[in-house]
């Protein structure tokens, strides 16, 4: 699913991250190409020879594939700033409806000295297997909150994903976010890179880019049942002083 957390409003992020004037700096320069992004994010994931099969749950990079038709899921997990100034509770319920796989992001992220901030924020999605290893979707998204501005941004990504092997398969993606509150627009883009040495552990990583900051992410995802798994991550900016953060979450996958 589409993060939240990146599309809480600036000043909210400024505070949290304790570096309002790097954060401004950065969403200042506007001169960067959204194919620039991609190739570097691309070239740099490879340098790096890890990478994530974001398959939705709280990775930045999204997979091209939806659930199976009468298929539902729900995806829950909670994270938290290194240095505790941030926390995150994040609840996802969503359902394949036909062609489409129809969900919901509620989030209720917490910020010392501000307070709670509870998100809403509805998503669809959609996917076509191009080949047997090669796979292209779409997915719109918006996000509400309960402070002002209440309409924060809606968000179009649009993820290619490709098995390159039995363990290894690999997302890219490229997409925007358009905000409100005369806040300018930004680009999302990010490339991640996933191995499963054995079917029930997988390592991932991966490389993004969104409200004009840098980051990366490293975590394993672990299977329980057929239909339940947990993941570990850590993610940090690439530039500044911002905090890295710790998630766990957990997805369950059932039948309506």
């Amino acid at each position: 699913m589409i993060d939240k957390k990146k599309l809480l409003s600036p000043e909210l992020i400024a505070i949290a991250t304790g570096n309002p004037a790097a954060i401004a700096n950065r969403c200042t320069s506007a001169d960067h190409r959204l194919a620039c992004q991609l190739l570097g994010l691309t070239v740099g994931l490879f340098g790096l020879s890890l990478q994530v099969h974001a398959a939705g749950g709280h990775h930045a990079v999204d997979d091209a594939a939806i659930l199976a038709p009468g298929q539902c899921q729900l995806e829950t997990w909670f994270d938290r700033d290194s240095h505790g100034a941030r926390s995150l509770i994040h609840i996802g319920p969503a359902c394949r409806v036909g062609p489409v796989e129809l969900g919901l992001n509620l989030d209720n992220t917490h910020v010392t000295d501000i307070g709670a901030t509870t998100a809403v924020g509805p998503q669809i999605k959609w996917a076509h297997q191009l080949t047997e290893a090669l796979s292209a979707g779409v997915v719109f998204g918006a996000n509400w909150q309960d402070r002002s501005p209440s309409f924060v941004a809606s968000t179009v990504v649009f993820p290619l994903t490709w098995a390159a092997s039995e363990t290894v398969t690999i997302h890219v993606n490229v997409g925007r976010d358009f905000r409100r509150g005369g806040e300018p627009d930004t680009d999302r883009a990010g490339a991640a890179l996933e191995w499963a040495p054995v079917p029930a552990w997988t390592f991932v990583a991966e490389r993004f880019r969104e409200s004009n900051m840098d980051h990366w992410r490293a975590g394993v995802r672990y299977v329980l049942s057929q239909n339940a798994s947990i993941d570990l991550s850590r993610a940090k900016g690439l530039h500044g002083s911002e905090p890295a953060w710790w998630t766990v979450g957990l997805s369950w996958a059932f039948a309506r």
